[in-house]
Formats: structure tokens, sequence, C-alpha cells
């Protein structure tokens, strides 16, 4: 099936564009996450700005990713434990600068994660036939997938970051999810042009997150929970 891979670059030009880390850009302050179980700010984990088919929001929309780092070890890694945030808002009601996260009761910000930049989407094939879509949604039916048909490419990072297609599962395979169906999906290390792979965030050392898409709801409503 058809996914877009990610080409990542250090740091990130300023504005509305596509990235994971940093802060983000014109995000109004009162719709910056808190952590259910912390009662702390999330970190934030990306911005994604509506892009054609490799991020197929509606017009004018971006998606916002956030994600407790604090050292409380909160369930970060479930899609309703009010420890990670997935949303979309609307360009128009972003502001002109980039958002500086509130303080927690100490006045310690959170964690500012490493700032990467999407530089562009290469499309390919993701090596699933589009007869095996439903089995990747199905710990059972995932199980009885051919080896070649559920790793088709052995593992390699730079196939576990990317948007559409079904999920490229971790070996724990079909685990958490919420309801809907895969809308991206990004892997605790990505590869840098000219550099070595760095790490996004604290997804367990060796996890991949997944952004889900649920639309059966009058405003499709994003998840995002964390498979290793």
């Amino acid at each position: 099936m058809r996914s877009y891979y990610p080409q990542f670059r250090e740091g990130a030009e300023p504005g509305l564009v596509p990235k994971l880390g940093g802060l983000p850009w014109g995000l109004p302050a009162r719709l910056w996450p808190v952590c259910r179980e912390c009662n702390r700010a999330m970190s934030h984990l990306a911005q994604l700005p509506a892009d054609g088919d490799a991020l197929p929001l509606a017009s004018g929309e971006v998606l916002f990713l956030f994600k407790c780092e604090w050292d409380s070890i909160c369930s970060f890694w479930e899609h309703d434990g009010g420890a990670n945030a997935a949303f979309v808002v609307q360009g128009a009601e972003l502001g002109a600068g980039p958002t500086t996260p509130p303080p927690d009761a100490t006045g310690e910000p959170p964690a500012l994660l490493r700032e990467i930049a999407i530089a562009g989407w290469r499309a390919d094939d993701d090596g699933a036939p589009a007869e095996s879509e439903e089995a990747f949604y199905d710990y059972m039916a995932h199980l009885d997938l051919p080896e070649e048909v559920v790793h088709p490419h052995e593992w390699a990072s730079a196939w576990r970051t990317k948007s559409g297609g079904v999920p490229y599962w971790t070996a724990n395979g079909v685990q958490g999810m919420p309801a809907g169906r895969l809308f991206l999906q990004i892997d605790n290390w990505v590869d840098i042009a000219d550099g070595d792979p760095v790490e996004v965030a604290n997804f367990c050392s060796d996890g991949t997150a997944y952004v889900f898409v649920d639309r059966s709801q009058v405003q499709p409503v994003y998840s995002m929970f964390i498979n290793r």
C-alpha cells in the first residue's frame, strides 16, 4: 500500500513548518496540553500542517502531538491515559511566533525535545497488499500473515516512520490501539540527512508512536499511543 516517508534534517526554519520537537508555532497557550497524571505541561512532539496525500488533513489544519516527558513516568504510551495528546487546530487560529510552554508548580518548563525538520516526503509501497489491510488491525490475523508482509523491510528504521498505509508494528504486534485507522507513525529513532540516527523522544527506548484517526465521528478524532 502507498505510504509517505519523511526526509529529516537537523533544525527547522521558523514558522508553520512540518517538524518534530522544538516549540510549536503560534499555538494558543490555552491549548497547550497538561498531563492528567502529573498535572504538568507535556512536551511538544510534532507540528504537522496539512500536506496533500502525505498529510491528508482538511485544508488549513495543523496536527499537533504532545507527550509527557517528566521523570514521573506517566503512562504516556496509552491512548486514553491523558499523558499524551493529538489534536488539530485551524491555521487561522494560530499566532505568529513560537509558543512558550507553561511551567510546572516549581517554575520548571517541560523538556524541550530535539528539533528535527521534515524536508520532504518520499512516496513508496509499504510492502502490504491492499487485501491484507484489515489483518493489520487484528491481533490473530496479523500473526497469521507471512513474515515478508508483516516486516517487509526487516525492521529498518527508515521504514518505521511514515504517513499512510498500514501500521508497521513493533515486535509486540497489534496492541493497545484506539478506534480508527493509522494516520502516521514515528519511530523512536529517525535518520537525519548527512548524520547519524537521533532519538526523537522517550518511547521506552525502542518503541514507536502511532497516531490513529477515527473518521466515523462528525469531526475526525486523533489519538496517539506507543507500542514496543
